[in-house]
């Protein structure tokens, strides 16, 4: 949809934000420090938690690795998520420190992924490595918007990388055979396309999970965490993950919920 007319009402944040997102695939905002500091100390304790119960000794979050050994990183996942989405105060949290980019972005009456992913990329574990892909790939609606909060500083191999938009596009101009190779061969064949994202504790990363993207092998010295969760409108198109079952709605207006629980009169008095 093209951008410019003159019935386009959106002020100027938004349209910067609009074009960068647009330009390059994915846009770095700053965290609503307040509502992060209660995601990070939610996962913190889940994490403490998980030690206890291991008999292991508890470490800070980039040291995670010195306590936990690789065949127990998808445990220590799983048991951080089921201990976070017992109840929505984790996801109020999470709506609220990335708030102002997803309004500008994705609009402010919002359905949200119930179950948001968590990453826990322990150096030198390949078991952690995410394969390149799009979630449009797999039945996802494009009209998502994903949102990804590190819990730690990421620099090179921490990253995300990601395909930007323009490279995609000329990648798949060139040829169409890309999607038929397999994740290993696709991300040999784009490697020098990538990008890797360098994010700090205290920013958001909102990109577009219809360009390819993912997680290398983990080759720094700290443990990898991160959060990623989608949004979108809650009127557009859902495709294999639909609201109710992957997706909460969130945000509904009055007019929408009056709406809703219209019933027209049968006949006129």
């Amino acid at each position: 949809m093209n951008s410019g007319s003159s019935w386009d009402f959106r002020d100027k944040q938004e349209l910067i934000a609009s074009q960068e997102y647009n330009k390059e695939g994915y846009i770095i905002e700053k965290a609503d420090f307040q509502h992060l500091e209660l995601i990070k100390n939610a996962v913190q304790k889940a994490y403490c938690d998980f030690c206890n119960i291991n008999e292991k000794e508890v470490q800070d979050l980039e040291n995670a690795h010195l306590s936990i050994s690789h065949d127990k990183s998808n445990d220590l996942r799983l048991h951080i998520m089921q201990a976070i989405y017992q109840n929505t105060g984790f996801h109020k949290n999470y709506y609220y420190a990335a708030k102002n980019i997803i309004h500008s972005l994705c609009g402010n009456e919002l359905a949200m992924q119930k179950r948001p992913g968590l990453s826990v990329n322990l150096p030198q574990n390949p078991s952690d490595v995410l394969p390149i892909h799009a979630d449009t790939w797999n039945g996802v609606s494009p009209f998502e918007l994903n949102i990804w909060i590190p819990l730690v500083d990421c620099a090179n191999s921490m990253c995300l990388y990601i395909l930007k938009r323009n490279s995609y596009k000329r990648r798949l101009n060139e040829s169409k055979e890309l999607l038929r190779l397999t994740s290993d061969e696709l991300f040999n064949e784009l490697r020098d396309d990538l990008t890797w994202i360098p994010i700090e504790y205290g920013q958001i990363l909102a990109f577009d999970q219809s360009l390819p993207h993912g997680y290398s092998l983990n080759e720094e010295r700290n443990t990898h965490w991160s959060i990623n969760c989608r949004f979108k409108g809650l009127h557009t198109p859902y495709w294999d993950k639909k609201l109710g079952e992957y997706f909460m709605p969130i945000t509904v207006k009055n007019c929408t919920r009056l709406g809703m629980d219209y019933s027209h009169p049968e006949s006129w008095i």
